[in-house]
């Protein structure tokens, strides 16, 4: 095998994500991005279930129940194929695993003990890795903010420009779903509280089509409200580092669990504030004191490695 061919359902700019660059320079081969038919892995996350083809195959098989029986793991996208490629559900999003058959996940989910499970979560996605002999080009996504993040800024203090700043607050989304919605209006009552991003701006499509730098936005704000989209132990996105690498406090609502990967005494987590409204942390917000107490916290406590991800993509590697 001189490359190794690899399909997405769903994945726009992914031959520049750290997991297929990972397998480039563990297996020495070129990577081929191909169609489903013609890969030897095939990668599909959480948007691709939603799809009509996707929808179609659930439907049957649950209202034909001995359609199992006769094509175990129907897959529309891959009934021409004699040899099955190796398949593999990627999701940084809290998305419950499929019920379609997968061979390695990975996902952002801490507590599964499974050696078929990879815990990569969004921000370790986005860390410039260069030190490791790992280039990537600049995607939409990563252009949205500036650049790769850099370690050594992730583990160093945020300092106190953000308390030289206005005291008030950004928040960037493309919903106001619950609770965002309640932080943002109890949050209004007390501080300025923009609104950035698709929702607030409908002539933005996407984040990704913003023509104002996310860096450039928080950099004008003291405070950057920043809930992740729901609870879940593991489920922690860009979110929080790029607040605080745009000198910007951020103000999270994560499970409690984030300090697994994230100094907790490096940001507000709103989750600890909602059973007065947030009454208490608009205070406290307004406290030199109490915010002083964040410009010596690094976000990083300890140095990220690669180590489980390569020893991961060389499980994969070996089961092509």
């Amino acid at each position: 095998m001189k490359k190794i061919k690899i399909a997405t359902l769903w994945l726009g700019d992914f031959k520049e994500s750290l997991i297929i660059k990972l397998i480039e320079n563990c297996s020495k081969k070129e990577i081929e991005i191909v169609s489903p038919e013609l890969c030897d892995i095939l990668i599909f996350g959480p948007y691709d279930t939603h799809r009509l083809k996707r929808k179609f195959i659930n439907f049957t098989r649950k209202k034909i129940t001995s359609i199992d029986n006769i094509f175990p793991n129907i897959d529309l996208y891959l009934l021409n194929r004699k040899i099955k490629p190796l398949r593999i559900f990627y999701s940084h999003e809290n998305y419950s695993f499929p019920d379609i058959r997968f061979d390695f996940s990975i996902t952002s989910h801490l507590g599964i003990n499974n050696e078929t499970h990879l815990r990569f979560p969004l921000w370790k996605d986005l860390i410039d890795w260069k030190h490791l002999g790992i280039t990537r080009n600049i995607t939409k996504f990563i252009k949205r903010f500036d650049n790769f993040y850099n370690i050594k800024e992730l583990m160093s203090p945020q300092g106190d420009l953000f308390l030289k700043k206005e005291k008030k607050i950004c928040l960037l989304s493309s919903h106001l779903d619950e609770p965002r919605k309640s932080m943002y209006f109890n949050l209004s009552k007390h501080f300025v509280v923009d609104g950035h991003g698709p929702y607030f701006n409908k002539n933005i499509k996407t984040h990704n089509l913003n023509l104002e730098l996310k860096k450039d936005i928080l950099n004008k704000y003291a405070f950057n409200l920043c809930p992740e989209n729901s609870l879940y132990p593991g489920y922690y996105t860009e979110k929080v580092p790029e607040a605080f690498l745009g000198k910007s406090l951020p103000l999270a609502w994560a499970d409690s669990n984030i300090n697994v990967d994230f100094n907790e005494k490096s940001f507000v987590n709103l989750l600890n504030y909602s059973k007065d409204n947030y009454f208490e942390i608009s205070n406290l917000l307004k406290n030199e004191n109490f915010l002083k107490q964040f410009t010596t916290e690094p976000l990083l406590l300890k140095e990220p490695n690669l180590n489980a991800e390569i020893h991961f993509v060389k499980k994969i590697i070996s089961s092509i």
